[in-house]
């Protein structure tokens, strides 16, 4: 029978030789007719099923479960009960492989990789397909996957602020050392480059003779020894800094260098932000914009984890928005304005460029008589680096979306006082503004007051909560993947009732962060999700962005076509659209919806 067996599907890949002959020996064929059953709840199973031709259905008596069809496998959970909790009947003439129990239970006893398959949750079996799918590409994915290590660091080097830049220069020329870390008037660590050094003597004037103490601190920007390297390379990428401190509890274990973590990732982000922050044209940077879609193409299709990637590129988005900002507006406004950052954008889950989305927060009496004019221009700006025109306007150069701080307190709580269709849909936007350019402590007043008056009316949440539940998961009425012509939406189908429960859950507990990983991370540290629960919704989440972002690259729509798919991915995506179907249940329950 093992001319029939495909061992090359998952998670049978993973069988050795000796394995697969002996699976193959105990293989049987089994034929049932039309509306034929196959197994009743409480029955002990002869073994695990493959169906090869026709369909069967799970369903107890009052509730169907789902259907199997071609390749799929049932009863799975029986194999380790012992019993079968549901009934399995044949809805057209079936063919079908029989793997005997005994046979299954002794694979899965002498292959750990068989068993975990069956047994584990979503989480765990993306980042196993995952793993399948990185063969060939582990270069990038080590990078990924490692860790800040004490031999990636140059040794720190300790001085007193009473040490002259002579001899400060002398100690890093005999330790071989470009920097130094010193104490400030406060307490606190500096750190000074030879570059620092050399500007003080040379364009300052100051003696050989002049204390460190005397140069402007530097406040020290780093990580914990044992962060991702790619953590790394994002916080040089969005402070433009070439060194980071590193690390050990309190102590300093040393200093990262952008060269040692270039030797390591060739993706070039990090010289593409600096060609970001030259750009004093907007030919330069449109320039870059380009890139930067190449860059993504790149990424992918070198494998980069799905939530590393949305955080390089929504860092990327970030620099790049804000340096147009800085081309657009007047120098001596921008410190005194808060750019903010609404939707998608917001929540750092854009990988490819969409439609605007931006607000701005004013300073009480800000005189700027050219505003309406110079956003216009910026939003004219963005629109050349391939961000178009929100068709709702929900962009600055729309007066709408600028306010005085005062007056996006005073319009949060009328649209909670309105509760109009209109009203929830503003709060819901405004949930997500993130800073990005100009005076970023305008910000946190505003999102704290809205989050305290949503928490305080769980009647808004509850009708906000409705959008949430309204869309249905593209699942067939057994529960398999729905056959659409024209692909599935699963931003429609499932991202959308994700990000948005997973929005007003943040919002009812308070919770300023703004992306939907962050949020679900937040929800379970304060115990409004259980962990497993919240990893499973993250994956989830992972997997719609991931599977819509490879289609958008491949042929340019964000729809994803069930035949395009290998049958892990369609195992995985039926799995993850049913996460999102049962949360849709939870949120309707939570929030005391009435169907």
């Amino acid at each position: 029978m093992t001319i029939l067996f495909n061992f090359s599907r998952p998670p049978f890949d993973c069988l050795g030789e000796a394995e697969r002959q002996h699976l193959g020996q105990s293989l049987s064929v089994c034929y049932f007719r039309a509306g034929q059953r196959v197994l009743s709840p409480g029955d002990v199973p002869p073994g695990l099923y493959l169906i090869i031709k026709g369909a069967v259905e799970e369903s107890s008596p009052h509730q169907s479960f789902g259907d199997y069809g071609v390749d799929d496998l049932f009863d799975v959970r029986a194999q380790f009960d012992g019993h079968c909790r549901h009934g399995f009947s044949a809805l057209e003439d079936c063919l079908c492989q029989l793997i005997p129990r005994e046979v299954f239970a002794e694979l899965c006893a002498g292959n750990p990789d068989l068993a975990h398959y069956f047994t584990a949750t979503l989480a765990e079996r993306q980042h196993q397909q995952a793993r399948r799918e990185q063969l060939g590409q582990q270069n990038l994915a080590e990078f990924i996957l490692t860790r800040i290590e004490p031999n990636h660091l140059q040794p720190p080097l300790l001085v007193e602020s009473r040490l002259s830049l002579l001899a400060a220069t002398e100690a890093m020329a005999s330790q071989g050392s470009d920097c130094l870390l010193y104490p400030a008037a406060d307490g606190s660590l500096s750190l000074a480059t030879r570059k620092t050094l050399l500007h003080a003597l040379t364009l300052r004037g100051l003696p050989l003779t002049a204390p460190l103490a005397v140069l402007s601190p530097a406040p020290l920007i780093g990580l914990p020894l044992g962060s991702y390297l790619f953590d790394a390379l994002l916080l040089m990428t969005r402070h433009r800094i070439k060194r980071l401190v590193v690390w050990d509890r309190q102590e300093v274990a040393g200093v990262l260098h952008l060269t040692q973590v270039l030797g390591l990732f060739s993706a070039h982000s990090h010289v593409l932000t600096l060609r970001i922050a030259r750009a004093d044209s907007l030919p330069a940077l449109e320039a870059v914009a380009r890139e930067q879609q190449q860059l993504t193409r790149s990424l992918f299709g070198q494998g980069i984890h799905t939530a590393f990637l949305m955080r390089l590129i929504a860092t990327l988005n970030e620099q790049l928005i804000a340096k147009a900002f800085t081309l657009a507006i007047p120098a001596e406004v921008q410190d005194k304005v808060c750019l903010l950052m609404l939707g998608s954008e917001g929540r750092g889950e854009q990988i490819l460029k969409t439609d605007q989305d931006n607000a701005l927060i004013l300073p009480n009496d800000l005189h700027w008589p050219d505003r309406q004019a110079d956003l216009a221009a910026f939003s004219a700006l963005l629109a050349r680096l391939g961000y178009p025109p929100c068709p709702g306007r929900v962009m600055v150069s729309n007066p709408a979306w600028v306010k005085e701080a005062a007056h996006w307190q005073q319009e949060i709580e009328r649209a909670c006082l309105g509760a109009s269709e209109a009203d929830l849909l503003w709060l819901a936007t405004l949930a997500d503004a993130q800073p990005i350019a100009g005076d970023r402590s305008l910000l946190p007043p505003i999102a704290r007051r809205l989050r305290e008056q949503l928490a305080d009316r769980p009647d808004l949440l509850a009708e906000m909560a409705r959008a949430a539940v309204a869309f249905h998961t593209p699942l067939t009425l057994f529960g398999r993947l729905a056959q659409e012509p024209e692909g599935l939406d699963l931003k429609r189908g499932g991202l959308f009732a994700l990000v948005h429960g997973i929005r007003l859950l943040a919002l009812e507990a308070k919770i300023l962060e703004t992306s939907t990983l962050g949020r679900i991370e937040a929800l379970v540290a304060c115990d409004r999700l259980s962990s497993d629960y919240g990893a499973n919704l993250a994956e989830a989440f992972r997997l719609f962005v991931r599977l819509r972002l490879r289609s958008q690259l491949k042929v340019g729509d964000h729809r994803v076509r069930v035949e395009a798919l290998s049958h892990s991915e369609r195992d995985l995506l039926r799995h993850a659209l049913h996460q999102v179907k049962k949360f849709q249940q939870w949120l309707a329950l939570h929030f005391r919806l009435r169907q």
